[in-house]
């Protein structure tokens, strides 16, 4: 795609959208957990974030017109920004809490700005845009305090959302290179490949009773499919190539907020007056990295 990269308001309202829509996956994961296993898990939100793209793709004629190598990009990403990080981030769900979990993945951008210096080299980051990233991992510090990362489960369920952060800034680098296009049909890859990949993950590490689940966690699992993979994902792949990597890669600074706040009703963790203050400090940190910058790479 062609033109000046997003900016400004039209860039917000895409990363306050796709963050918050993101964010639901954080807590609902975190109960479907408590009875589902992790790949199970994937491969079913996998499965209906697929039916629902595939369904919206057919009916809008998504697919006319895209070249067959499409379906590669899809496969790929998903594997960087499908089963790997899914199952990785509900595997450290288990342990370790939602906002805790949204906290540590919020290092995403951080990753994106270092595979920036390498990859694209007309969108390193410049002195602002890495002094917004510092003052957003701040304010994501503050929304949860330190006990977040020092309570109980430590090292490797930290360990694999960092994997889980690095493979989505991968994904995002990739797709700001290749500009793959159409995100409605990319998406619908990306969810198949997802779903592959999963699906291989049970068969081989989980039992056959992984799926008899009540219908709760179905529908737990659908929302997660749909609102907090297909959606936001399908918004992020076009945001993706419309927008610097390191902007489109901001909506990790902005989950934390979001996933702190569906928390509060669904695993009964209510925000205190920090997360008011982090969340402030968060904003100041995308507004300053998203800004106006200086000329040059």
């Amino acid at each position: 795609m062609s033109g000046a990269p997003l900016s400004g308001w039209p860039l917000w309202w895409r990363l306050l959208l796709i963050s918050a829509l993101w964010a639901t996956s954080f807590p609902v994961v975190r109960l479907i957990t408590r009875s589902m296993p992790p790949f199970a898990l994937s491969f079913g939100r996998g499965v209906a974030a697929v039916l629902v793209m595939l369904g919206f793709a057919l009916a809008t004629g998504a697919f006319r017109g895209v070249p067959r190598g499409i379906w590669r990009h899809g496969m790929l990403l998903g594997t960087t920004n499908g089963w790997l990080p899914n199952c990785l981030i509900s595997v450290a769900l288990i342990s370790m809490g939602a906002a805790a979990v949204a906290l540590i993945q919020s290092t995403t951008p951080l990753f994106v700005a270092l595979l920036a210096f390498a990859f694209l080299p007309a969108e390193r980051p410049g002195g602002r845009t890495l002094a917004g990233m510092a003052v957003g991992f701040a304010g994501i510090a503050v929304i949860l305090g330190p006990q977040a990362l020092l309570g109980g489960h430590g090292l490797l369920a930290g360990g694999l959302v960092l994997l889980g952060a690095l493979s989505y800034a991968a994904g995002t680098i990739y797709v700001r290179l290749r500009q793959p296009g159409s995100p409605v049909a990319l998406s619908v890859g990306q969810q198949a490949g997802s779903a592959v990949g999963a699906g291989v993950m049970t068969l081989f590490f989980e039992p056959a009773g992984a799926f008899d689940q009540p219908m709760e966690v179905w529908g737990a699992v659908l929302w997660v499919g749909v609102v907090g993979s297909a959606l936001p994902l399908t918004l992020y792949l076009a945001l993706a190539q419309r927008a610097r990597a390191t902007d489109a890669a901001m909506t990790g600074y902005l989950q934390p907020g979001f996933a702190a706040l569906f928390a509060a009703p669904l695993l009964g963790e209510w925000p205190e007056p920090r997360v008011w203050l982090g969340g402030a400090v968060v904003l100041l940190g995308v507004w300053l990295a998203t800004g106006r910058r200086e000329r040059g790479p």
